[in-house]
């Protein structure tokens, strides 16, 4: 799937604050690619978090 910022093209408004969850089932593998991708220095912060549930 694409996963994009609200408004894009366009900028996104000041103080947006946006999350996207991606599921996944056990033992499948998720990558990201960006191809269009800036961030505003002492704004912007891209924070990737992963979990691994129990089995």
């Amino acid at each position: 799937g694409i996963i994009t910022s609200p408004n894009y093209p366009q900028e996104y408004n000041n103080n947006a604050d946006c999350t996207w969850t991606v599921l996944a089932e056990p033992g499948d593998t998720i990558a990201l690619v960006f191809s269009d991708f800036q961030l505003e220095e002492d704004y912007d912060v891209l924070e990737i978090t992963g979990t691994e549930g129990s089995s």
